[in-house]
């Protein structure tokens, strides 16, 4: 009889509903909000609550419960392309069943998630739901807290860019002066025209014909070494080089697998080559978190050191061979 009196009693408590609070700003700016139901209690802070495009956030979730209540983990989980709603999910830490300090009553779970974005404008974190079992009865109960989307703000850097850049005023006409009767004109452009057609001639016959013969395995690794001896990173343009970087690996992507590389967002790509199964989970991720700490550099305005970017072109090397067609791998670009 106790032990029924029991179970109705802790049924009834985590049948209650949820009681969430609104979302509070925190003193260093981030979003915070808590939600109760029977003996589990979630507090959510994200930080910042504004953040330029490409910031990092960073996302708390932590759960205090009673003991003999368990929380399932992971409590916040990230999608097949490893995104939380808009964000990407950078890295994921958890802390699970610690004790509390002596005099309270229960155990904690927390969960630290670091994202970041590149879609600008309003946005939010999407509704949590915090699963639980209580096993403190002899028949055990299941329950979830719910916690409420969070409104985040992205700030786009193209946007104030362009409002602080003042617009001059059209000019007037400017007359052309043409020192040079039309007869001389025609004359240029015959022989340019001479000109053209004898390049195009030889090349037809040389350089195109080896062009063309080229593999996209070849054409990366040709590219790459070129990349390596551009000097970029040398002279400190961070930004040149790790759009060359992507260039070159995103063609030999399309040329190696089909996929819409190059002219595809960040986004979109990862999202196409998630319901593809030509490349494995690890070279997925791999390529993920390789096209994201590039958009870091090229959109961001975050700028990695010269060691950081011969580390990121190792990468891309290493994509190339792991991935090249069985006839390809291993063999070096033609010179």
């Amino acid at each position: 009889m106790k032990t029924m009196l029991a179970l109705i009693l802790t049924s009834s408590l985590i049948m209650l509903q949820a009681c969430s609070d609104a979302p509070t700003q925190t003193d260093d700016g981030g979003i915070q909000t808590r939600a109760t139901r029977g003996p589990v209690e979630v507090t959510v802070t994200a930080t910042p609550r504004e953040l330029e495009v490409g910031q990092p956030l960073t996302l708390v979730v932590e759960t205090i419960a009673r003991e003999g209540v368990t929380i399932s983990m992971p409590m916040v989980s990230a999608n097949a392309n490893g995104s939380i709603g808009a964000f990407h999910v950078l890295s994921d830490e958890a802390r699970p069943n610690i004790p509390l300090p002596e005099g309270e009553d229960g155990r904690s779970w927390t969960q630290v998630l670091v994202l970041d974005t590149f879609q600008a404008g309003p946005t939010e974190l999407p509704e949590l739901a915090i699963a639980f079992q209580d096993t403190r009865s002899d028949l055990p109960v299941e329950g979830n807290v719910q916690i409420d989307a969070l409104p985040i703000e992205i700030i786009s850097l193209i946007g104030d860019m362009q409002a602080d850049t003042a617009l001059r005023d059209i000019s007037g006409p400017v007359e052309m002066i043409d020192p040079w009767p039309a007869w001389v004109w025609a004359a240029i452009v015959f022989g340019g025209l001479v000109v053209v057609g004898v390049i195009t001639l030889l090349v037809r016959g040389r350089g195109l014909q080896e062009l063309a013969t080229l593999s996209p395995e070849e054409q990366a690794r040709r590219d790459l070494a070129s990349l390596e001896s551009s000097g970029l990173l040398e002279q400190k343009q961070v930004q040149p080089f790790y759009f060359r970087l992507t260039d070159i690996l995103r063609h030999y992507i399309e040329g190696r697998f089909g996929l819409q590389a190059p002219r595809a967002t960040t986004a979109e790509f990862l999202l196409e080559m998630g319901h593809s199964t030509i490349l494995n989970t690890t070279q997925q991720n791999t390529l993920g978190q390789f096209l994201r700490a590039a958009d870091m550099v090229k959109f961001a305005r975050h700028e990695p050191s010269a060691e950081t970017g011969l580390e990121a072109l190792s990468q891309a090397r290493l994509f190339v061979e792991e991935t090249a067609s069985p006839e390809q791998e291993g063999v070096p670009a033609n010179d």
